[in-house]
């Protein structure tokens, strides 16, 4: 029985691996981000609780954020998601589960938030690609998810961006990989607007 668990949990394990794996090499554009999610928002993560969950038999990290403004759906004042792996208090292996985004507590991030499965997981869409860490440069907060934004903004016409967008990322002759946060959100909430 311990040998059918074991190779139950490894066999869920690879799955889940392999499913991330794929996901993460393939480059979503930024209508593709806003489409594939129900709820999207600007916010502080301030917390991570891991624990054994009893329905899946997985250990589960839940992670809850502040939500200081709304770029899609309604998330309330604060959200929590679920994901699959960390590291349960006391035991002496972390379940951790490549391409799964993990997020630090005091920091902000803009996060773009599918409807949860059957089992309540909900990573961000596309992995990291649906987490934007917010850096602050001089008086400026710019979002940066590691891709260039010029790629993930190939697919809208210049007619509908912004000046200021079309002019800093479709006008850049190198990679842009962090944007004004401002810009950011606006260009989100219209692609949802557009999208509806």
């Amino acid at each position: 029985m311990k040998l059918q668990r074991l190779l139950f949990l490894f066999l869920i394990s690879f799955a889940t691996i392999g499913g991330a794996w794929a996901t993460t090499v393939l480059p979503l554009t930024l209508d593709d981000i806003v489409s594939g999610s129900i709820v999207a928002f600007e916010g502080t993560c301030t917390e991570n609780h891991t624990e054994h969950d009893g329905q899946t038999n997985l250990d589960v990290t839940y992670t809850t954020f502040a939500v200081h403004d709304v770029i899609k759906g309604d998330p309330g004042a604060t959200y929590t998601i679920k994901q699959i792996g960390g590291e349960v208090p006391g035991r002496e292996l972390a379940f951790n589960v490549r391409g799964i985004p993990r997020f630090t507590p005091g920091e902000e991030y803009v996060v773009f938030l599918p409807p949860a499965s059957s089992a309540g997981f909900a990573s961000p869409v596309g992995l990291s690609q649906g987490r934007f860490t917010i850096e602050r440069e001089a008086a400026a907060k710019k979002v940066a998810n590691g891709r260039d934004f010029r790629e993930m903004t190939a697919d809208i016409p210049d007619t509908e961006l912004s000046d200021d967008v079309a002019q800093h990322v479709k006008g850049a002759s190198a990679p842009i990989h962090n944007m004004d946060i401002e810009e950011f959100k606006q260009l989100a909430r219209n692609r949802a607007r557009k999208q509806r």
